[in-house]
């Protein structure tokens, strides 16, 4: 189980990619504004991959999390400490305290979970996640990583990371 931010969900959306996060990690979990940022946003610009969001969210391996009184306490108080958006905020309280894993691409976002100890990863790291489980081979690592490089802003260090990693552990 994995917390998802609203850019990596609709990066992957994009890519068409979105059901290796089933394959991978099982059942995700999205705060309540990341849904209404990507559902209700997404639908508002007349965003096509949507509709394969709501259906991860039908199919119940999407699952919109409910903050509980002290995660919603703690969102306010690091909305008022931080220039993070609401659903970055609420992704990181809740991989915090449910001590689930978050993705991230935001870095003040990252350096805001690790501050809080709340362990991230980036979209990127997904696709590395992907390969390394067996769900992507090498090509189509190399070709996710093209893929997410004209969806998002990918540094060049790390895209050269992810590759050097997987060929470093090539099956």
């Amino acid at each position: 189980m994995i917390v998802v931010d609203a850019s990596p969900l609709i990066a992957l959306a994009k890519m068409r990619r979105l059901a290796l996060l089933k394959k991978i990690y099982g059942a995700v979990i999205v705060a309540p504004e990341v849904k209404a940022e990507v559902v209700e946003g997404g639908k508002a610009v007349g965003a096509p991959e949507v509709r394969l969001v709501e259906a991860a969210i039908r199919d119940g391996w999407i699952q919109e999390a409910e903050l509980t009184g002290k995660e919603k306490k703690m969102a306010q108080d690091l909305l008022g400490n931080t220039r993070l958006a609401k659903g970055e905020v609420e992704s990181i309280v809740l991989a915090r305290c449910r001590k689930l894993m978050v993705i991230l691409d935001d870095k003040e976002a990252r350096a805001v979970a690790s501050a809080m100890r709340a362990e991230h990863i980036g979209t990127a790291g997904v696709l590395l996640d992907a390969y390394l489980s067996g769900a992507l081979d090498y090509g189509e690592l190399e070709e996710a990583v093209r893929e997410l490089g004209g969806v998002i802003w990918l540094s060049p260090d790390v895209v050269a990371e992810i590759l050097r990693q997987a060929r470093g552990m090539r099956k």
